[in-house]
């Protein structure tokens, strides 16, 4: 049976190898729909062939896991307008009083797309290399009939004189409709502006990334965060639940972190917290972490951001690391009788995100 697994493997390091050579050209396609009324910037999509490959691929212990890749895997491109600030009667939905309110908000737009699409004119090779059964895991799992959820959820940051507040997006009918007449007016007659809740929905089906009509297919929504700090003159806006891209690492005690694809914007207001002006709001598109005079990060940026998860499964490195080749290295490296078993080795934890 060994060899039988050895060949097997050999299978799956060719075809891995092979989809490799089409990874930059996977990450340099853009997709996006076109920007107006006022929606400013476009998240796009990205995602590598490593992502896609997922379970699929073998991963050493001392590499992270990637998950669910290739075809479980989706994505969508979010559009959205510089956060606006609304001054409004909020009621106190115990005592009745309305009260004025400054709320900060976010309107966003969200279309479904294909990441295989990053390829280009390499999309169809690359579907085929993605499904070949040779890289098929041994430890296929069960499929499941319900279908996975989008959980749109944005998180505000401020970054002030090194401290940081978050805050996360609120629901309020009361502003959301405020929001609604003043973005659309007339004009959004015929549409629907999603809180986070209303916006929970079942994964549809991709849009292609050539569909010209592609607005007519987007979600819309609307973010909202009140009280926040007024005199914070920088912030950071996480939006999550636009992938179901996971990534999964061990650190130096053996504990596992869960990590989430997200978008990133960061945003500055030079000003005061005496007469707050949305039009202080500017988006950052770049910044120098290092000081070295040269762009390290480009906003909008997706990326991995550790989230509060603990996991308590069987076997989890096992199922997910590619079970067939982990067999054949356990064949082949079997310990002595008795001998003691050798830790798994520990991967650092990634690094926070540098302000």
């Amino acid at each position: 049976m060994v060899p039988n697994l050895f060949d097997r493997r050999i299978a799956a390091t060719m075809a891995a190898f092979l989809l490799w050579n089409v990874a930059d050209t996977a990450l340099s396609q853009q997709i996006s729909a076109p920007l107006d009324s006022g929606f400013a910037r476009t998240s796009s999509i990205a995602m590598s062939v490593d992502e896609m490959l997922g379970s699929r691929k073998v991963r050493a212990l001392t590499e992270p896991i990637l998950g669910p890749g290739y075809p479980e895997l989706w994505i969508g491109e979010v559009q959205y307008k510089p956060v606006r600030l609304m001054r409004l009667d909020i009621r106190d939905p115990k005592s009745g009083v309305a009260q004025k309110e400054l709320v900060r908000y976010m309107v966003y737009r969200m279309i479904l797309r294909d990441p295989t699409e990053l390829a280009g004119a390499e999309t169809a090779e690359l579907r085929r290399k993605l499904e070949d059964p040779n890289i098929d895991p041994a430890n296929m799992l069960d499929p499941t009939e319900p279908q996975s959820l989008q959980l749109p959820r944005f998180i505000l940051t401020t970054e002030d004189n090194g401290q940081s507040e978050l805050y996360v997006d609120e629901i309020n009918l009361e502003i959301q409709q405020a929001v609604f007449e003043r973005e659309f007016g007339r004009r959004g007659l015929a549409m629907k502006m999603l809180n986070s809740v209303e916006a929970i929905a079942e994964v549809g089906e991709p849009v292609p990334g050539d569909d010209k009509d592609a607005l007519s297919k987007a979600v819309y929504g609307v973010a909202v965060w009140r009280n926040v700090d007024p005199e914070a003159d920088f912030f950071s806006v996480i939006m999550s639940g636009f992938s179901n891209a996971y990534r999964i690492s061990t650190d130096e005690n053996g504990n596992h972190i869960v990590e989430e694809k997200v978008i990133l914007q960061r945003f500055a207001r030079p000003g005061d917290e005496f007469d707050q002006d949305e039009q202080e709001f500017r988006f950052i598109d770049d910044l120098d972490t290092d000081g070295d005079g040269k762009i390290d990060v480009r906003y909008p940026n997706w990326q991995y951001r550790v989230r509060d998860a603990k996991l308590n499964i069987d076997h989890m490195d096992t199922v997910l690391r590619n079970a067939k080749v982990s067999f054949v290295d356990s064949q082949n490296t079997a310990p002595d009788a008795g001998a003691a078993a050798i830790p798994a080795p520990a991967v650092p934890a990634p690094p926070a995100e540098t302000p």
